[in-house]
């Protein structure tokens, strides 16, 4: 049943589809992907649909301060294309490969103003752990953030998925993945992504969300410039909007913290 509210529809009661379907709201500003009751799966403001509404998405893209100019970003996990239309739109120089399981979430790509595959961007149908086994592609960034209505994708969880990823990076490559998961799977994750990338890892708690965004680095040998970053920062806030010196700030935190298992920011070591 829908309802108007000073004019703007809204949702009072919703029949979830039992096979965990992905399903589209919207509430007259902002339109939603769910994949069930429980978590957004992706959000979109109908007036400026290429925005990063929700923060650990907008965490995610602070790879741009390890990698300012990348040539290639692998983006696992359509959902409403919001980390695909930010890259497509703000790093017109990438190209950009999208991996999306599901073809119904890719049928519904249209709603959430995916732009169409060009001669730079693309999204393929395919298991993303198959995919990466196969594939004999370099890029300099994966962004993981695949889930179902179950959780985080299955497969996800093996070591063999980060090596392949890891193998595939260029040098100074970063996999970005989001985590929504309970404490001590949380900790398996840390464990598993941190031997795959000799434990150069980095990991915030996104508030309020209550994400994880994990930093793993396929070299990071040194401790980070954070006077030169914090000055890329701020062009690169000009340049895309978001606020790159406050990540930089985190980042920086959660370096010098030097605990994995702190319920804030943490960091694994870097040697």
């Amino acid at each position: 049943m829908r309802v108007s509210d000073a004019g703007i529809d809204v949702v009072t009661t919703m029949a979830w589809a039992e096979d965990g379907a992905p399903q589209v709201i919207d509430d007259g500003d902002y339109r939603r992907l769910y994949f069930g009751p429980l978590h957004i799966q992706s959000e979109m403001h109908r007036d400026d649909p290429v925005a990063l509404q929700l923060k650990y998405t907008q965490r995610m893209m602070a790879l741009l301060l390890f990698v300012p100019k990348p040539k290639h970003i692998v983006i696992v996990g359509l959902g409403g294309g919001s980390l695909t239309k930010f890259c497509h739109r703000h790093l017109p120089k990438t190209r950009i490969t999208t991996i999306e399981i599901d073809a119904r979430v890719i049928a519904l790509a249209p709603a959430f103003q995916v732009p169409p595959d060009d001669d730079r961007h693309r999204i393929v149908h395919a298991d993303a752990c198959a995919w990466f086994a196969g594939t004999t592609e370099r890029f300099d960034a994966v962004l993981l953030d695949g889930y179902t209505d179950s959780g985080i994708a299955s497969g996800f969880g093996e070591p063999q998925l980060y090596a392949r990823i890891r193998e595939g990076l260029r040098p100074g490559g970063l996999l970005v993945a989001n985590l929504l998961v309970t404490a001590d799977v949380l900790r398996r994750y840390k464990q598993v992504i941190g031997e795959a990338f000799d434990r150069q890892l980095i990991a915030q708690k996104i508030v309020p969300d209550g994400n994880h965004v994990l930093f793993a680095f396929k070299a990071l040998a040194a401790e980070p410039d954070w006077i030169a970053m914090a000055g890329e920062a701020r062009r690169l806030a000009a340049r895309h909007g978001l606020d790159f010196p406050a990540f930089v700030r985190a980042l920086r935190r959660a370096y010098e913290r030097g605990t994995a298992d702190h319920a804030e920011d943490a960091v694994l070591p870097l040697f």
